[in-house]
């Protein structure tokens, strides 16, 4: 396959690699063999990932989840050329992983090859996060250690059985598909900001109304309630990576009130959020405490 991989970040237990796409037509790579467990967060185009009889539908809002030792080949379904965020874990950290999961199906199944995850917007925020600091180098190591295992901790919890979305076709993904990465990318970068519906769907270049409606068949959610959530994931991060104040924090989520965060919060979390960040300091410490065992 044409594709221009770089290595962007290296970690003791992982590497994080941008993958993207030169192939413009619609073929069939030839065999690839996958070396290491990974996970692949879809950014652009749609594509399919041919494991074992099965044929994995990847875009924008999916995780590919491949263990290593078994061969694939990939299926171009889109103009736009695939572009992928590739999470490479070193084998040491994958035999400690299936220890950590011992009754997860997928790790123990030999003809379970590979998965997709569907994301939901905790996820793809995540991934953004972690790129986004990557790129910019604004994130510091154990920052970015703790994205990877919130991501993998939400990754690994989320396999289930694979079935396509029938609800997305091949028409709506060939028209619509840069109009979802566009929306999430917008959503992303401003979150904090008061966003109007409108504002969206400018930005995407397609009406209020279809925007909303397009928007729900892809994630699952109304662009308000995603965007709720962004905030909130924010907040819980900032709960638990910083000592800023709670009034503080639910400004910089986006938030125009505190009453409305902390009910807002209450509501998910199911406490206040002085309360959760207090709560979730020894899980920090163990998670700690097992990144320090990769030298």
């Amino acid at each position: 396959m044409e594709a221009d991989i770089d290595n962007i970040y290296q970690s003791d237990f992982y590497r994080i690699l941008d993958f993207k796409c030169r192939c413009t037509s619609c073929i069939t790579s030839e065999p690839e063999y996958s070396a290491s467990f990974c996970v692949s967060f879809v950014r652009t185009g749609n594509f399919l990932f041919n494991v074992f009889h099965h044929s994995l539908d990847s875009y924008n809002g999916c995780i590919l989840v491949t263990k290593p030792g078994f061969e694939r080949t990939v299926t171009h379904n889109h103009a736009v050329p695939d572009q992928c965020t590739i999470l490479d874990f070193k084998s040491e950290f994958y035999e400690d992983l299936m220890r950590q999961y011992p009754k997860t199906l997928f790790f123990k199944d030999n003809d379970l090859h590979s998965t997709l995850v569907k994301a939901n917007s905790e996820l793809d925020f995540l991934h953004f996060k972690l790129l986004q600091g990557i790129l910019r180098k604004s994130v510091s190591r154990l920052e970015s250690d703790n994205l990877i295992m919130d991501i993998l901790e939400k990754v690994v919890n989320a396999i289930t059985g694979y079935h396509p979305d029938k609800k997305i076709t091949t028409r709506i993904k060939r028209n619509h598909l840069t109009t979802i990465e566009r929306a999430k990318e917008y959503i992303f970068e401003n979150f904090s900001e008061d966003i109007s519906l409108s504002q969206l769907a400018e930005y995407c270049f397609v009406s209020p109304f279809h925007f909303s409606r397009i928007f729900k068949t892809f994630t699952g959610h109304a662009p308000h309630q995603f965007l709720l959530s962004i905030r909130l994931k924010n907040a819980e991060m900032l709960l638990l990576n910083t000592a800023l104040p709670v009034a503080d924090i639910a400004f910089a989520s986006g938030f125009n009130s505190i009453e409305h965060f902390t009910a807002a919060f209450h509501q998910k979390y199911l406490r206040p959020p002085m309360r959760f960040r207090n709560e979730q300091e020894p899980t920090l410490e163990r998670r700690a405490g097992f990144l320090n065992s990769f030298p």
